[in-house]
């Protein structure tokens, strides 16, 4: 991937953080995208580790990052734009910012929160991914990956904004896919299950007293961000050349178990 550009959003930890640190391990220039300021510490980490002695590619190379609320609409239209002007181009594009909103039953689904859901997981993820088509099918070259959810078919209970917002991004993969895979750019979903991610552990805390619940999976485990960031990477990558429209699930089979889900318990 060196000489590559690769945005990638909601990167100050977690899944985002992983997939940033592998891209730039495998050559990328990569330019990190969060709302949170601690992004900018990550970008400086990568950047030590890529500008050292082992580094795995030239120091040019380094990440940078993009403070960016992507659900402000005005700064969202703003990021591609400044990726652009600041490297010359954009080569890869990871939308992985996403907000699970509040724990709400269907009836007391508040119209606000579910705007603001849509805005960041679904809405963003589009603007974004335009923006970014229209400089790759310039070049007739460019990789798109757009991180879904196993949520989409296996809905838990009181996440009705945050299934509806990864279902209908696993729609517009598709439907991207669809128009730009003939202009030279392919667009890919990958669909994680149960992470262990700062995410899925307050998430944990807010449900149970004790986190160390067993994982709904056929492997018994929680899975790593690491792991998800190698199916990213396999995707934005040439060896996935012939691979457009897809969604691969990275959750352990969990789609196959018949184990109770923790998050949906009381």
């Amino acid at each position: 991937m060196r000489g590559r550009v690769a945005v990638v959003t909601g990167a100050a930890r977690g899944i985002g953080r992983a997939v940033a640190t592998r891209l730039a391990a495998d050559g990328a220039a990569v330019v990190l995208v969060d709302r949170n300021e601690a992004v900018a510490d990550v970008a400086a980490g990568l950047t030590v580790s890529r500008s050292g002695p082992a580094a795995a590619g030239p120091a040019e190379a380094a990440a940078t990052y993009l403070v960016a609320d992507l659900a402000d609409a005005a700064r969202c239209a703003s990021v591609i734009p400044e990726v652009v002007a600041r490297h010359g181009r954009v080569d890869m594009l990871v939308n992985n910012a996403a907000f699970l909103g509040r724990r709400l039953s269907f009836l007391d689904t508040d119209l606000d929160d579910w705007r603001n859901v849509l805005d960041i997981n679904l809405t963003a993820a589009m603007v974004l991914g335009r923006d970014a088509a229209r400089d790759m099918v310039a070049r007739r070259f460019g990789a798109i990956v757009n991180i879904t959810s196993i949520q989409e078919d296996l809905p838990v209970s009181a996440h009705t904004s945050y299934v509806a917002s990864k279902g209908g991004l696993s729609a517009l993969t598709r439907a991207m896919a669809v128009e730009l895979s003939p202009l030279g750019v392919r667009v890919n979903a990958v669909a994680p299950g149960v992470i262990d991610s700062p995410s899925m552990g307050d998430t944990l805390r807010e449900r149970h007293a004790d986190t160390s619940v067993t994982p709904p999976t056929l492997l018994r485990r929680f899975g790593r961000p690491e792991e998800v960031a190698a199916a990213v990477a396999f995707l934005c990558s040439d060896a996935a050349a012939f691979c457009t429209g897809a969604t691969l699930h990275v959750d352990a089979g969990r789609r196959l178990s018949r184990y109770p889900d923790p998050l949906g318990e009381k």
